[in-house]
């Protein structure tokens, strides 16, 4: 219980590499199974692993390229569909969540009455279908930064970063009992994120050659 796991479930990039699935890390500490982008494929990577999509307890977005969010209709739609949960996944990212995870919804709006209509409301309830965005906004400043998700012993900070002329882009750390981790998402060398790693016991740093 006072362990923190990482896992790296996407460690690919926009090159097409037939041995992994894009951006995706998991971080499994106590009773919280946090998941921090949704690169294309990283679902069924999670699924083969296997860990169980249905325990997902909040999607963390870092930026909205399509690398890293391509799988977020997947990972909502397998997280109702296979344990039947009647709310919907949390999303937290930066400004433009919302319009992100709407798109997703309408794509799947279909799907979702076809699975309600086959297995009935009893086991996919349809309240369980999509997101629920939470949108924090931790404007300009490159040294920003905000604790975004606390549960219990856990807690979550976003800061900027700098993946110019992407904006927001936005690293995350998760602290655990005396653990931590960060989660870079792609940036350049920042001195936000110097300071934001400092201290930490991994940090997952994306890069592409």
């Amino acid at each position: 219980k006072d362990s923190l796991y990482v896992i790296t479930t996407g460690t690919g990039a926009p090159l097409p590499d037939e041995g992994r699935a894009g951006p995706q890390t998991i971080v499994i500490a106590g009773d919280q199974f946090l998941v921090f982008d949704a690169g294309p494929g990283s679902t069924h990577k999670m699924e083969v692993i296997p860990l169980e999509v249905g325990d997902v307890d909040a999607l963390f977005l870092t930026h909205y390229h399509s690398d890293h969010i391509g799988d977020i209709g997947e990972l909502m739609l397998k997280r109702w569909a296979t344990t039947g949960n009647d709310q919907p996944l949390p999303i937290y990212g930066p400004p433009g969540v919302e319009e992100v995870v709407a798109g997703f919804e309408a794509a799947y709006l279909l799907d979702v009455g076809y699975r309600v209509a086959h297995h009935g409301e009893e086991a996919m309830p349809p309240s369980g279908a999509g997101g629920d965005v939470h949108m924090f906004d931790l404007g300009s400043d490159l040294m920003s930064s905000d604790v975004v998700y606390q549960r219990g012993d856990i807690e979550v900070i976003a800061f900027n970063v700098d993946h110019t002329p992407v904006l927001p882009a936005v690293g995350y750390r998760v602290n655990y009992k005396g653990k931590s981790v960060v989660i870079t998402g792609d940036t350049i060398y920042t001195e936000s994120l110097i300071h934001h790693a400092m201290g930490a016991d991994v940090m997952i740093s994306e890069a592409l050659n």
